[in-house]
């Protein structure tokens, strides 16, 4: 068993909020983010040859990384607004609901 610590309430148990606050959850977002970048990072510099792209009439020459991200993030663009947009609508339905309840429980006079 684990003796308490000088930060712990009397009955052993953290205090609440002491564990998980708001600037703990930034700063492992903050770690993580770094360590993406510096994946992403060695990924372009592991992946400079240059290939020839095409999309919707326009073409150049890229880094395969480079039009990799750029596909990428075009993907996760198209993610959002399809998921954007399934939220829109489940919050119209939503809202709905509460102004179909509201009706129903006014008194009729």
């Amino acid at each position: 068993m684990e003796a308490p610590s000088s930060h712990d309430a009397p009955d052993g148990k953290p205090y609440p909020g002491e564990r998980q606050t708001r600037l703990s959850g930034a700063w492992t977002a903050l770690v993580v983010g770094i360590v993406a970048l510096v994946v992403i990072l060695v990924f372009i510099l592991q992946n400079l040859q240059s290939v020839e792209v095409y999309f919707v009439g326009f073409h150049g020459h890229l880094p395969l990384a480079v039009a990799l991200l750029f596909a990428m993030v075009l993907g996760a663009v198209v993610v959002l607004a399809f998921g954007a947009g399934r939220i829109l609508q489940l919050r119209l339905v939503a809202r709905r609901a509460r102004r179909h309840e509201a009706q129903a429980n006014q008194p009729v006079e």
